[in-house]
This record gives C-alpha cells, sequence and structure tokens, in this order.
C-alpha cells in the first residue's frame, strides 16, 4: 500500500501507546487504525449474483495467514451483510451457501498492497464475485508487520520523492528498512501466492469443499494492489528480473543508503532464483496490476515487460503525488507483448480500491478533497472494466469487447488505452 507522508507522520505518534493497551484488529502493517464505526457503506456490485464471503488460512513459511472467499450466493434471507475488519459493509454475506448454478466459476487470485488487510478492497473482490468469479484474497506477512522507517533523513527524501510526484520512489524510501530486509519481498510474497493458490486448489478439489465442483481452475486470473500489483506482474504476467546488465556500485550494494538506487539483483533472494523467470506462474491467463510501482531498475524495466505475453490491464489513478509513479506503469503497459489496457481514473489516488482505507474516517482525512469526493463513481470505472476485462479473457464473452474496445463513457475516466497483442494470441472471437 502506497503511503502518504503526512498521515504516517501522525500515526507513528500514537502507535507505540496504542500497541502498549490494545491488540490491533485493523491497521496498516504494523500501524494500527481505528475501524469505520459505525460501519460505512461501499460500492453496490453491479453483477447479477449475490455474493458470499468465507474465511480461512494458509500457511507459508510456517506462517498462518487469512485468506478470503468472495463467491456467486444463493440469497439468504434476514441476513446481516459481512462487516470488514477496517469497518466497511457491502452487500456480501458471510457464510452464504454457494450458488453453482452459473458455474463453474473462474478463480481470480487477488493480493493487497504492502500492509493491507486481505478484506481491505470490498467493493472491487465484491464486484467481481458478483459477475461469476471466485475471488481469493490473501493476507500477507507484511499485513500486520510493515512498518515505515523512522530514519528522519529517510523520510525528509520520501517527501521530497513525493513533492516531485515520484510516489513509488517515496513509497520505497518510506519502507526503506521493510524492503531491504525482505529485499523487496523476495523473501516471502511470491511464496505466498504459490501456497496460497496451490492450498485453494486442493481445498477446491475435495468433495467436502462448499467450492467442489464449482469452480472452473482451467482458467485463473490474478490481480493485485501496489505491492501486489507488482508481483501481480512477476507472478500472473511473467515478467522477468533480469542481472545480466552492467550494473553500477549502487546497484549491487543492499546497503546503499537510498533504496531507490538499488537493484533485486544485489539481494540472495533473487541470487536463489533459477533464473529470470522463475517467479512465473504459466496457468494465469490474465491480469490487472492495480497501480503497481516498479522495483526493477528504470534501465530494464521496458526489456522486462517485453516478456510479457498474457492479456494485461493497467487500472490506475491520476493523481501524480498520491498514487504509484506514472511513467514505469505506462512503460509496462506499452512494452508488453499480450493485448493490453490502460485505464486511469480522474482524481484518485492510491487508496481508492481500497476502501477501508479510502472511506476510513482518520485515514482519509489526510487524502485531498479532490480525491475524496465523488467514490461512488471512480469505483464504478474499477468495477465496469474489471469484470468486462476478465470476462473477455477468462470466459470469452464476445459483449465484454464493447467496453474493452471501445471505452465507457465517464467523467472519471482520465484516459483510456489498448494496443493488440504483438503475439499470435489474439482477443476472443
Amino acid at each position: 500500500m502506497w503511503s502518504n507522508q503526512a498521515l504516517i507522520s501522525k500515526l507513528l505518534i500514537v502507535t507505540a501507546t496504542f500497541l502498549s493497551t490494545v491488540v490491533a484488529q485493523f491497521g496498516l502493517g504494523g500501524i494500527p487504525l481505528q475501524p469505520a464505526s459505525p460501519p460505512v457503506l461501499t460500492a453496490n456490485k453491479t453483477g447479477p449474483y449475490n455474493v458470499g464471503v468465507r474465511q480461512d488460512s494458509y500457511m507459508s513459511q510456517s506462517r498462518n495467514l487469512t485468506r478470503y472467499w468472495w463467491y456467486p450466493a444463493q440469497a439468504v434471507n434476514d441476513s446481516t451483510p459481512f462487516v470488514s475488519a477496517g469497518g466497511i459493509q457491502g452487500e456480501s454475506v458471510l457464510n452464504a451457501p454457494v450458488d453453482s448454478s452459473g458455474g463453474p466459476y473462474p478463480l481470480i487470485l487477488f493480493s493487497p498492497g504492502l500492509g493491507a488487510y486481505a478484506d481491505a478492497y470490498y467493493f472491487y473482490v465484491q464486484n467481481l464475485a458478483s459477475h461469476g468469479y471466485v475471488v481469493v484474497s490473501l493476507e500477507h506477512y507484511d499485513t500486520k508487520s510493515a512498518l515505515p522507517t523512522s530514519d528522519l533523513p529517510l523520510r525528509a527524501l520520501a517527501e521530497v520523492y513525493q513533492s516531485e510526484d515520484q510516489g513509488s520512489d517515496a513509497v520505497e524510501v518510506t519502507y526503506t528498512e521493510w524492503f531491504r530486509s525482505t529485499q523487496f519481498a523476495l523473501t516471502y510474497r511470491a511464496q505466498e501466492i504459490k501456497a496460497g493458490l496451490l492450498t485453494a486448489l486442493l481445498h477446491i478439489s475435495r468433495s467436502s469443499s462448499p467450492f467442489f465442483g464449482a469452480v472452473d481452475i482451467t482458467n485463473i486470473g490474478m490481480s493485485g494492489h501496489s505491492l501486489g500489483a507488482f508481483y501481480t506482474l512477476l507472478v500472473g504476467g511473467g515478467m522477468p528480473i533480469f542481472c545480466d546488465y552492467n550494473m553500477t556500485a549502487a546497484e549491487l550494494d543492499p546497503d546503499t543508503y537510498n533504496i531507490t538506487e538499488i537493484s533485486p539483483c544485489a539481494f540472495p533472494a533473487r541470487h536463489n532464483l533459477s533464473g529470470p523467470f522463475e517467479l512465473e506462474n504459466a496457468t494465469i491467463k490474465a491480469i490487472i496490476p492495480l497501480a503497481a510501482p516498479m522495483f526493477i531498475q528504470e534501465s530494464q524495466l521496458a526489456r522486462a515487460a517485453s516478456k510479457m505475453h498474457v492479456p494485461m490491464m493497467v487500472l490506475t489513478g491520476d493523481d501524480l503525488q498520491e498514487e504509484s509513479t506514472r511513467t514505469p506503469q505506462r512503460t509496462v503497459y506499452e512494452n508488453s507483448k499480450g493485448e493490453s489496457y490502460w485505464v486511469m481514473v480522474t482524481n484518485t489516488s492510491h487508496y481508492l480500491v481500497g476502501d477501508a482505507y479510502q472511506l476510513n474516517p482518520t485515514f482519509s482525512l489526510s487524502l485531498p478533497a479532490k480525491d475524496r469526493a465523488e467514490f461512488l463513481g471512480k469505483a464504478e470505472v474499477y468495477m465496469t472494466y474489471s469484470a468486462a476485462f476478465f470476462d473477455l479473457y477468462l470466459k470469452g464473452n464476445k459483449s465484454a469487447k464493447l467496453t474493452m474496445k471501445g471505452g465507457i463513457s465517464s467523467p472519471y475516466l482520465a484516459e483510456f488505452d489498448y494496443h493488440t497483442s504483438k503475439i499470435s494470441k489474439k482477443v476472443p472471437q
């Protein structure tokens, strides 16, 4: 999750006191946040299915991590809508029976941003489920552990980057110690994604599972936000991490003070991979990275993106200071070889798709007024395009081409662009 500097500074002041008196039930990494109370309503779903939500857990590297399932559900009379850990309420019902009438449904794996809770993207995942998908959202190691730096010069440097519209560099510097110690999350993120997916598929295969026979495991998509979007590119998109080029001393030194100068190639976690493509999961057929920061060095980004063949939609906000840096995202879009789309939402910060943060009464105060306004209209852009994209590439739904090729008319759509496949794979006919 991208981090607003003013808010981080305020939260750090109260963190120690808060943690000494109460166990945090919601937050951003290791920083606790008071959930919205009373619950705040998020955007309504746009699909025809009722939605259920179930919670279980999975293991990765001896850690027990939470996992949420969002799915088409049977109607439940007199049901109370599920309220997320952040106090967001939608239309989903906890443990509602699976509606298998329209199945089997494609599976979508969702990886949240740095420090973000697995249920913090209520409207986004609920809406996909309402269009006939089973969405599996993963908690990660950083959800309750990642902390921003307390190093004052680094925090000052992060503020400079943010003022220069370099949001991705700002978040790298803000979380310097975390990214250095976890080697840009290479020590755990891809491993958790692999474990979360494999154990989900195992669960689905059991006759005792409520999802038995209801999931089409031959059509798997992936989406993620922020750090989760970067790993969506690596795992779902097959974007490689090349280390075969001439690097500067700063790039190769894992202790370089300014972490934005360091290449992933400086760390053992990259050395231990068998090659640049090892993180790719070839079973994933389409991806939506939501505002990905790029930890691959700028000189190698176009080259890495050119090795991506899966259909992709880059979906991001247009706020230059409150969103992941635009130019690297555009570089990935323009150089990818698969059918690709570029969707940018007007007056939108990094947090909008994570409604548990965007709608949090405390957290949202740090955002510009223009980014807080018109939440429902902006959320509709996210919902319309994400559902249409997966309908086209996971279901082969021809009617979705009207949205994906012609765009939609919305005052909240800042930019829409697409390029055809640069390889043999074409849009479904």
